[in-house]
């Protein structure tokens, strides 16, 4: 297992991490098989989506923000809605490796999802063989 370290800078942003997880694939030795990237925290998630037009990232963005209408949370650390957020996204993602490579689609992009930032954060990364 590989671990990538992130330090966030926004309250809520996208990071692109394909070029790590395609690090670690690579160091993995894995030719074919299941890239597994998983992100240990409540306040964040991970997406595949369009990684070519940065427009994408600030509509998905602004969308997860629109989602929550102004309630009273009972959460007192002032973050429940990023727990809510992480909730409706993914803690993981499962990508294919074929020829030591990931399988993603022509525009298809790996994010990190910073909801509650900015933090210090870990993502990890584990190559299964098929």
């Amino acid at each position: 297992m590989d671990r990538i370290h992130l330090q966030t800078n926004r309250r809520r942003e996208l990071v692109d991490i394909t070029a790590f997880v395609n690090q670690a694939v690579g160091a993995s030795g894995v030719e074919e098989g299941l890239c597994l990237v998983y992100v240990p925290h409540t306040t964040a998630g991970v997406l595949i989506n369009e990684g070519a037009d940065p427009a994408v990232g600030e509509d998905i963005l602004n969308a997860l923000g629109a989602l929550l209408p102004a309630i009273t949370f009972r959460h007192r650390e002032g973050n429940a809605d990023a727990h809510v957020l992480a909730s409706l996204l993914n803690s993981s993602v499962v990508v294919p490796i074929a020829e030591s490579a990931l399988q993603l689609g022509t525009w298809q992009a790996i994010f990190f999802v910073e909801l509650d930032g900015p933090r210090r954060r870990e993502v990890r990364v584990t190559c299964l063989r098929a």
